[in-house]
């Protein structure tokens, strides 16, 4: 359980918005840790710019990044 509520699109600041918006339309949800993120719009923007960069860089194919994702849930004991 997070420390930090999450926020909803409703309760973050507008910077924050359509980021939101975006994960939830992609996901259905909005996941806890970047709902904590949208606290400060300029961490969550830099985050969600960053997780998006191996996919923009077509050193991967999709397979790997898939795994490569997986794994690294796996280390932290992701439950995803």
């Amino acid at each position: 359980m997070a420390r930090l509520k999450p926020l909803t699109v409703a309760e973050a600041p507008p910077a924050a918005r359509p980021v939101l918006q975006r994960a939830e339309a992609a996901t259905g949800r909005i996941s806890d840790g970047i709902g904590i993120q949208a606290r400060c719009p300029e961490v969550l923007i830099a985050s969600r710019a960053l997780n998006a960069m191996p996919a923009k860089s077509g050193t991967l194919p999709a397979e790997i990044r898939g795994l490569v994702c997986l794994r690294a849930a796996q280390m932290i004991t992701c439950p995803f």
